[in-house]
């Protein structure tokens, strides 16, 4: 039997649908502020949340831990997540939030969560012979 996805343990964990996981997901991760106004950001830009969409989409799929760094890093170079709202002001998605919420919701296999996380920090022991 193979890993469930991200999205597939999200939506178990939370009773959604499908379709409801991108707006929940967006929900718990972005900045609180952005809560107030998010309504307001779409209009100033219409493609504000669009680096955001496209991260929580990109993260639906992840099996494991070690994955995230490289969506990570797709969402920091995403053409649209620049700007003065977006850098300075915080009005978007907390990849810090998000790396929690992807903790607590995957599965934690033996072995597999504490490989994961000493790869993701760059401490890997060698291998013994």
């Amino acid at each position: 039997m193979s890993d469930p996805t991200f999205a597939e343990c999200f939506c178990v964990k939370n009773n959604l649908t499908s379709d409801e996981y991108a707006r929940e997901v967006f929900n718990r991760v972005v900045y609180r502020r952005v809560l107030w106004v998010k309504w307001l950001l779409p209009i100033l830009s219409h493609n504000h949340f669009a680096a955001d969409f496209d991260l929580i989409y990109g993260v639906e799929r992840l099996k494991r831990m070690r994955e995230f760094p490289s969506e990570a890093e797709r969402f920091n170079e995403h053409p649209a997540n620049h700007g003065w709202l977006r850098r300075s002001m915080l009005m978007r998605a907390s990849t810090t939030r998000l790396r929690a919420l992807i903790r607590e919701t995957l599965p934690h296999l033996s072995g597999n969560v504490r490989a994961d996380e000493s790869v993701e920090r760059g401490t890997e022991t060698a291998a013994p012979f």
